[in-house]
């Protein structure tokens, strides 16, 4: 999963992106629709994306909607006005979205608005009101218009608007993907003949039809009703669709038939395994079926084409879901294909780089708002769904902690995700014990982040040729590294290949896992002059007494005592009090903010 990732991000490097993923959506946003906060904007920052939130939140909507993009494709062919369920304007606004693409030929990025208006056919005289159509750029929606100048090819005749991308569009809900069995034996009409007078006659009548047609591989028909010539799968799509549900399949072919409910079509599956048993769909999970159907259908798919899956886990197991993901990326690569994935599963994002992942969620006013560009761990904290184990950050002192724990606090799902510990014992104590602990375990989850004056440029131990991998040279870097000698106490019980590993662990696990505050001491992270002067004042002697100190941690001092009487907890108070007032918009706040956000998101430092 990690190498795939790591090759289509190169594949899809902003400089090529438009030359490889060619028709790419940059990024769709609704200024009216439904009940999405206006103007929400969705960002496709990576070619497979991710639609997380709770039950209610929009985002099949969403998936119907990036569906009615392209040209010849419309958002009504899934949601439309009725009389139990009418399609209201927001005040007096239409309905209606836009969305960005790179142009072929001049290679802009333009933007184009799609609008649900009444439409009246000129034949029939009929209204359609649930007409979506291409629409001149608005001013207050900021659109800009193409002006003069551009290819014809790229805009409308008039030359008022963009064109409409054109691309083909795969769409599948895997929650009704159902067989013709499934939608027939458990939501079809009871039959009303003599000679039929239940389902299961019905199915063992049209059965024998079914055989006939997997059997023989070709079409059968009974009066009205018909089977398709079957479609086998290839090998490769066999292989993959094995991979997936970790089955031993032989065999696997598919037909469409409307044998069950006359003038419905619905699909079947015949399967064969080694030992020579075959079955139908009748006897096989429903994630089985949904699964044969998808993976034909995307290795089928054309190159560039826009693939549109909503809950692709549902009725799949955990391991089956991961290799799920694996098998679209391998598309994406082979492919260059667009997806966007609307789920549930904390197993289907799992490892999933941050730039894939949208946490929809519904804001204080009932409206749906948006979080881009979301680890997965927190994604799914923001939901409630997230139950991993959390990483721990280590620090040397307890000021250190507070302000760390300050900056966790203010960053969403962050505190469900880290803790902070403080090791009593100091500096040499960590660097000895903590960390020859953690290195030895390759413990990915700890990390140890100490003040700045600690700060020296980590050493690569990937860097080292075989020559420089012997224990009297590691030995000297670690010391280099950490500013101490470094025992390491198994060295005695070890063989000399252990005990070299030992010490390259320690500087991988250093160069990975241990990162440092800015400034010198943690005094001079919320420390602000401004706030003390304006606690101390008309007091100019003291003023000039903070001016004149060595460093913060005397200021602070100096400023404690102004504050509070008592000896025992006035500087504790201090540092309650200047982490309160910190700003968060210092260059000091936001640093860790992104040190935090590095050791959530998995960056190597």
């Amino acid at each position: 999963m990690e190498q795939l990732n790591t090759e289509i991000s190169t594949l899809f490097d902003n400089h090529k992106k438009h030359a490889v993923f060619k028709k790419f959506i940059n990024y769709i946003r609704f200024p009216y629709f439904k009940n999405l906060k206006q103007d929400l904007k969705i960002e496709f920052n990576y070619p497979i994306t991710f639609l997380i939130g709770g039950n209610g939140v929009g985002k099949s909507s969403i998936l119907h909607a990036i569906y009615g993009a392209p040209k010849n494709y419309t958002v009504a062919n899934f949601w439309f006005n009725t009389a139990l369920d009418p399609i209201k304007d927001i005040n007096d606004n239409r309905h209606c979205f836009v969305y960005s693409y790179t142009t072929e030929f001049s290679k802009q990025d333009v933007e184009v608005l799609k609008t649900r208006i009444q439409s009246k056919d000129k034949k029939t005289g009929k209204i359609n009101p649930d007409y979506w159509e291409p629409a001149r750029p608005k001013k207050a929606f900021r659109m800009i218009a193409p002006g003069r100048g551009h290819d014809k090819k790229e805009t409308s005749n008039s030359g008022d608007r963009w064109n409409l991308i054109e691309r083909k569009v795969f769409y599948m809900d895997f929650r009704y993907s159902l067989t013709a069995y499934d939608q027939y034996f458990y939501f079809g009409v009871k039959p009303q003949c003599k000679t039929l007078k239940s389902k299961q006659d019905i199915i063992r009548k049209y059965s024998k039809l079914l055989r006939e047609a997997f059997s023989q591989k070709k079409s059968r028909k009974s009066y009205s009703r018909t089977a398709k010539k079957p479609i086998t799968l290839t090998s490769d799509e066999l292989k993959a669709v094995n991979v997936i549900l970790g089955k031993d399949y032989t065999e696997a072919q598919i037909t469409e038939h409307n044998f069950y409910q006359g003038l419905h079509i619905g699909f079947a599956i015949k399967y064969k395994v080694r030992s020579g048993l075959s079955y139908s769909e009748a006897y096989a999970g429903s994630g089985e079926t949904a699964i044969v159907k998808l993976v034909h259908e995307l290795m089928s798919v054309d190159d560039y084409s826009l693939v549109l899956l909503d809950e692709p886990e549902t009725s799949l197991h955990p391991s089956s879901q991961r290799e799920l993901i694996k098998f679209i990326l391998q598309q994406i690569k082979r492919k260059k294909l667009q997806v966007v994935i609307a789920t549930h599963s904390p197993d289907i994002i799992h490892g999933m780089p941050k730039e894939s992942i949208k946490v929809l969620y519904e804001n204080g006013s009932n409206e749906v708002d948006i979080i881009n560009n979301m680890s997965y761990e927190q994604a799914f904290t923001k939901i409630g769904r997230y139950s991993g184990e959390k990483k721990i950050i280590i620090v040397e002192d307890s000021l250190a902690k507070l302000i760390i724990e300050k900056v966790i606090k203010n960053i969403e799902g962050a505190s469900a995700l880290l803790d902070v510990q403080f090791y009593p014992g100091g500096v040499s104590i960590l660097k000895q014990d903590t960390i020859t602990l953690h290195a030895k375990e390759n413990n990915t989850k700890r990390f140890v982040i100490f003040d700045g004056d600690q700060r020296k440029k980590h050493i690569d131990p990937a860097s080292l040729s075989e020559n420089d991998k012997n224990v009297k040279n590691l030995d000297t870097l670690i010391k280099t590294q950490t500013g101490q000698s470094i025992k390491f106490p198994q060295d005695s019980n070890s063989s000399h290949k252990t005990v070299i590993s030992t010490r390259i662990n320690y500087l991988k696990f250093y160069k990975t896992n241990v990162l440092y505050l800015p400034g010198n001491i943690p005094e001079d992270i919320i420390f602000s002059l401004k706030i003390a002067t304006s606690q101390l004042g008309d007091n100019a002697e003291l003023i000039s007494k903070i001016g004149d100190a060595q460093d913060t941690k005397q200021k602070i001092q100096i400023l404690a005592e102004a504050m509070f009487e008592s000896d025992k907890t006035r500087t504790a108070s201090t540092h309650d009090f200047l982490i309160k007032q910190w700003d968060e918009e210092s260059q000091y706040y936001k640093v860790i903010k992104k040190i935090i956000n590095d050791i959530i998101n998995n960056v190597v430092v």
